[in-house]
Protein backbone atom coordinates (compact mmCIF):
# COMPACT_ATOMS: atom_id res chain seq x y z
CA UNK A 1 0.00 0.00 0.00
CA UNK A 2 1.54 3.51 -0.92
CA UNK A 3 0.53 7.13 0.53
CA UNK A 4 1.08 9.92 -0.44
CA UNK A 5 -0.86 13.62 0.28
CA UNK A 6 -3.21 14.96 -1.50
CA UNK A 7 -1.32 16.56 -3.95
CA UNK A 8 0.53 13.73 -4.66
CA UNK A 9 3.79 15.59 -4.69
CA UNK A 10 5.38 14.37 -1.33
CA UNK A 11 7.53 11.23 -1.66
CA UNK A 12 5.78 8.18 -0.92
CA UNK A 13 5.65 5.58 1.97
CA UNK A 14 5.02 2.10 1.92
CA UNK A 15 2.68 0.95 4.50
CA UNK A 16 2.01 -3.06 5.49
CA UNK A 17 -1.79 -3.59 5.79
CA UNK A 18 -2.75 -6.97 7.26
CA UNK A 19 -6.46 -8.29 6.80
CA UNK A 20 -7.64 -10.88 9.25
CA UNK A 21 -11.10 -12.42 9.97
CA UNK A 22 -12.27 -11.74 13.43
CA UNK A 23 -12.08 -15.25 14.23
CA UNK A 24 -10.02 -18.09 12.55
CA UNK A 25 -12.14 -19.87 9.76
CA UNK A 26 -12.59 -23.40 9.56
CA UNK A 27 -10.45 -25.73 7.32
CA UNK A 28 -11.49 -24.77 3.58
CA UNK A 29 -11.11 -28.23 2.68
CA UNK A 30 -14.29 -30.26 3.45
CA UNK A 31 -15.71 -33.82 2.55
CA UNK A 32 -18.21 -34.16 -0.85
CA UNK A 33 -20.40 -36.39 0.34
CA UNK A 34 -20.23 -37.84 3.88
CA UNK A 35 -21.39 -41.26 2.68
CA UNK A 36 -18.50 -41.90 1.24
CA UNK A 37 -15.79 -41.48 4.97
CA UNK A 38 -13.76 -44.53 5.84
CA UNK A 39 -15.21 -45.98 8.85
CA UNK A 40 -18.68 -44.27 8.67
CA UNK A 41 -20.86 -45.61 11.47
CA UNK A 42 -23.77 -42.95 11.40
CA UNK A 43 -24.87 -39.66 9.63
CA UNK A 44 -27.67 -37.74 10.42
CA UNK A 45 -28.80 -34.61 8.84
CA UNK A 46 -32.16 -32.62 9.34
CA UNK A 47 -31.36 -30.56 6.14
CA UNK A 48 -32.50 -33.45 4.26
CA UNK A 49 -36.07 -33.95 4.51
CA UNK A 50 -36.52 -37.27 2.42
CA UNK A 51 -34.99 -38.64 6.02
CA UNK A 52 -37.43 -36.84 8.37
CA UNK A 53 -40.37 -39.36 8.91
CA UNK A 54 -43.59 -39.28 11.34
CA UNK A 55 -43.56 -43.21 12.00
CA UNK A 56 -40.31 -45.51 13.12
CA UNK A 57 -41.32 -47.70 9.81
CA UNK A 58 -40.10 -44.82 8.09
CA UNK A 59 -42.93 -44.52 5.73
CA UNK A 60 -44.79 -41.57 6.04
CA UNK A 61 -42.35 -38.11 5.08
CA UNK A 62 -42.73 -35.69 8.69
CA UNK A 63 -43.40 -31.94 8.28
CA UNK A 64 -44.14 -31.88 12.06
CA UNK A 65 -43.39 -34.54 15.04
CA UNK A 66 -40.30 -36.91 14.19
CA UNK A 67 -41.17 -40.94 14.86
CA UNK A 68 -37.93 -41.62 12.56
CA UNK A 69 -34.85 -40.13 11.28
CA UNK A 70 -33.37 -41.88 8.94
CA UNK A 71 -29.11 -43.25 8.90
CA UNK A 72 -27.72 -41.95 5.87
CA UNK A 73 -24.54 -44.28 6.75
CA UNK A 74 -25.95 -47.31 4.86
CA UNK A 75 -25.86 -49.07 8.19
CA UNK A 76 -29.20 -48.51 9.25
CA UNK A 77 -29.11 -47.25 12.62
CA UNK A 78 -31.82 -45.11 12.24
CA UNK A 79 -33.16 -42.96 15.25
CA UNK A 80 -36.85 -43.47 16.43
CA UNK A 81 -39.30 -42.78 18.86
CA UNK A 82 -42.32 -44.66 19.44
CA UNK A 83 -44.26 -43.09 21.25
CA UNK A 84 -45.77 -40.11 20.17
CA UNK A 85 -45.96 -37.70 23.06
CA UNK A 86 -41.78 -38.03 23.34
CA UNK A 87 -41.06 -37.23 19.21
CA UNK A 88 -39.38 -34.19 18.31
CA UNK A 89 -40.14 -31.92 16.04
CA UNK A 90 -38.84 -30.88 12.67
CA UNK A 91 -37.67 -27.34 11.91
CA UNK A 92 -35.98 -25.28 9.14
CA UNK A 93 -33.06 -24.77 11.66
CA UNK A 94 -32.78 -28.51 12.95
CA UNK A 95 -34.69 -31.08 14.91
CA UNK A 96 -36.30 -29.47 18.47
CA UNK A 97 -36.15 -31.16 21.83
CA UNK A 98 -38.30 -30.21 24.05
CA UNK A 99 -36.26 -31.01 27.13
CA UNK A 100 -38.72 -32.93 28.94
CA UNK A 101 -38.80 -36.49 26.91
CA UNK A 102 -37.88 -35.90 23.39
CA UNK A 103 -35.57 -38.36 21.87
CA UNK A 104 -34.86 -41.28 19.82
CA UNK A 105 -33.02 -44.58 20.58
CA UNK A 106 -30.98 -46.73 17.60
CA UNK A 107 -32.03 -49.19 15.80
CA UNK A 108 -28.68 -50.76 16.84
CA UNK A 109 -26.26 -49.83 19.11
CA UNK A 110 -22.92 -48.71 18.22
CA UNK A 111 -20.27 -49.83 20.12
CA UNK A 112 -16.59 -49.17 19.01
CA UNK A 113 -13.21 -49.09 20.65
CA UNK A 114 -12.23 -46.22 18.50
CA UNK A 115 -15.25 -43.44 17.90
CA UNK A 116 -15.89 -39.66 16.37
CA UNK A 117 -19.03 -38.54 17.11
CA UNK A 118 -19.76 -34.90 15.50
CA UNK A 119 -22.24 -32.91 16.42
CA UNK A 120 -23.90 -30.22 15.63
CA UNK A 121 -26.17 -28.58 17.97
CA UNK A 122 -27.90 -26.09 19.95
CA UNK A 123 -28.89 -26.65 24.03
CA UNK A 124 -28.46 -28.60 27.01
CA UNK A 125 -29.00 -31.54 28.67
CA UNK A 126 -28.58 -35.36 27.95
CA UNK A 127 -26.96 -35.41 23.89
CA UNK A 128 -26.57 -38.91 23.47
CA UNK A 129 -26.06 -41.97 25.94
CA UNK A 130 -26.21 -45.82 26.26
CA UNK A 131 -28.36 -47.96 28.60
CA UNK A 132 -27.05 -47.93 32.21
CA UNK A 133 -23.06 -47.11 31.70
CA UNK A 134 -22.43 -44.27 29.22
CA UNK A 135 -23.11 -40.54 28.59
CA UNK A 136 -22.62 -37.10 27.76
CA UNK A 137 -24.42 -34.03 29.32
CA UNK A 138 -24.48 -30.70 29.35
CA UNK A 139 -25.53 -29.23 32.77
CA UNK A 140 -29.06 -27.43 33.01
CA UNK A 141 -27.59 -24.84 35.58
CA UNK A 142 -24.22 -24.26 34.08
CA UNK A 143 -23.37 -26.09 31.22
CA UNK A 144 -20.90 -28.03 32.52
CA UNK A 145 -19.70 -31.18 30.95
CA UNK A 146 -20.53 -34.55 32.21
CA UNK A 147 -19.03 -37.67 30.68
CA UNK A 148 -19.70 -41.39 31.31
CA UNK A 149 -17.40 -44.02 30.52
CA UNK A 150 -18.63 -47.90 31.30
CA UNK A 151 -19.87 -46.22 34.80
CA UNK A 152 -17.15 -43.95 35.02
CA UNK A 153 -17.28 -40.49 35.12
CA UNK A 154 -14.31 -39.65 33.00
CA UNK A 155 -15.67 -35.74 32.36
CA UNK A 156 -17.47 -34.74 35.92
CA UNK A 157 -18.65 -31.96 36.14
CA UNK A 158 -15.49 -30.16 33.47
CA UNK A 159 -15.80 -26.50 32.63
CA UNK A 160 -16.01 -25.95 29.14
CA UNK A 161 -15.99 -22.39 28.73
CA UNK A 162 -16.57 -21.75 25.47
CA UNK A 163 -19.72 -23.75 25.53
CA UNK A 164 -22.85 -21.41 24.86
CA UNK A 165 -26.47 -22.99 25.14
CA UNK A 166 -27.94 -20.43 22.94
CA UNK A 167 -25.59 -20.51 19.67
CA UNK A 168 -25.38 -23.00 17.73
CA UNK A 169 -21.95 -25.27 17.52
CA UNK A 170 -19.71 -27.78 16.26
CA UNK A 171 -18.71 -30.75 18.99
CA UNK A 172 -16.87 -33.32 18.39
CA UNK A 173 -16.99 -36.35 21.33
CA UNK A 174 -13.92 -39.17 20.37
CA UNK A 175 -12.36 -42.07 21.85
CA UNK A 176 -8.95 -43.24 20.46
CA UNK A 177 -6.50 -45.41 21.87
CA UNK A 178 -8.26 -45.05 25.28
CA UNK A 179 -8.04 -41.13 25.19
CA UNK A 180 -11.27 -39.33 25.38
CA UNK A 181 -11.28 -35.84 24.23
CA UNK A 182 -14.16 -32.96 23.40
CA UNK A 183 -13.29 -30.95 20.63
CA UNK A 184 -15.57 -27.60 20.38
CA UNK A 185 -15.71 -25.52 17.32
CA UNK A 186 -12.73 -26.74 15.57
CA UNK A 187 -10.18 -26.82 18.93
CA UNK A 188 -9.89 -29.35 21.75
CA UNK A 189 -11.52 -28.11 25.02
CA UNK A 190 -10.83 -31.22 27.27
CA UNK A 191 -9.09 -34.49 27.16
CA UNK A 192 -9.07 -37.13 30.09
CA UNK A 193 -6.76 -40.93 29.36
CA UNK A 194 -6.88 -44.20 30.76
CA UNK A 195 -10.22 -44.81 29.47
CA UNK A 196 -11.27 -48.59 29.20
CA UNK A 197 -13.78 -50.16 27.32
CA UNK A 198 -15.70 -49.05 24.31
CA UNK A 199 -17.62 -46.12 23.34
CA UNK A 200 -21.34 -46.64 23.17
CA UNK A 201 -24.05 -44.94 21.86
CA UNK A 202 -27.96 -46.32 21.37
CA UNK A 203 -30.16 -43.01 22.08
CA UNK A 204 -30.32 -39.44 21.23
CA UNK A 205 -31.72 -36.69 23.08
CA UNK A 206 -32.89 -39.08 26.14
CA UNK A 207 -31.31 -40.12 29.09
CA UNK A 208 -30.16 -43.17 30.41
CA UNK A 209 -31.82 -45.52 32.60
CA UNK A 210 -30.87 -44.05 35.74
CA UNK A 211 -31.85 -41.22 38.33
CA UNK A 212 -31.09 -37.90 37.56
CA UNK A 213 -32.46 -34.33 37.81
CA UNK A 214 -30.89 -33.08 34.12
CA UNK A 215 -33.16 -33.19 31.48
CA UNK A 216 -33.59 -34.89 27.86
CA UNK A 217 -31.46 -32.55 25.06
CA UNK A 218 -33.39 -28.99 25.63
CA UNK A 219 -32.86 -27.57 22.00
CA UNK A 220 -31.41 -28.61 18.41
CA UNK A 221 -29.85 -30.94 16.71
CA UNK A 222 -28.85 -29.67 13.04
CA UNK A 223 -26.65 -33.04 11.78
CA UNK A 224 -24.69 -35.99 13.51
CA UNK A 225 -22.01 -37.95 11.62
CA UNK A 226 -20.31 -40.68 13.51
CA UNK A 227 -16.60 -42.04 12.43
CA UNK A 228 -14.14 -44.64 13.60
CA UNK A 229 -11.12 -42.96 12.33
CA UNK A 230 -9.90 -39.29 12.91
CA UNK A 231 -8.33 -39.14 9.38
CA UNK A 232 -10.76 -37.32 7.78
CA UNK A 233 -11.49 -34.68 11.07
CA UNK A 234 -10.48 -31.92 9.19
CA UNK A 235 -12.60 -32.27 5.94
CA UNK A 236 -15.91 -33.20 8.15
CA UNK A 237 -15.35 -30.29 10.24
CA UNK A 238 -14.90 -28.17 7.56
CA UNK A 239 -17.98 -29.46 5.62
CA UNK A 240 -20.70 -28.90 8.85
CA UNK A 241 -19.08 -25.92 9.47
CA UNK A 242 -19.42 -24.12 6.08
CA UNK A 243 -23.07 -26.22 5.89
CA UNK A 244 -24.32 -24.91 9.14
CA UNK A 245 -22.64 -21.40 9.04
CA UNK A 246 -20.29 -21.80 11.64
CA UNK A 247 -16.73 -20.68 12.59
CA UNK A 248 -14.21 -21.38 15.14
CA UNK A 249 -14.41 -20.61 18.52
Amino acid sequence: LTASNLSGTSPSKSVILTVAPEKPLFSTSEVANPANLSGLKLWLDSRDSNTIFSDTALSSLSTSSVGGWKDKSGNNNHAVQSTSANRPTTTSSGIQFDGSNDGFTLTNDISEANLNIFLVLQGYGFAFANNGTDRALFLSSNQNLYWTFNSSHTFSNVTVSSYSASTSQLLEFSLNSGTAKLRLNGTEASSQGSVSGNFKIDRIGLQWDETTGQPTWTGKLMEIIAVSTTTDRAEIEGYLAHKWGLTNG
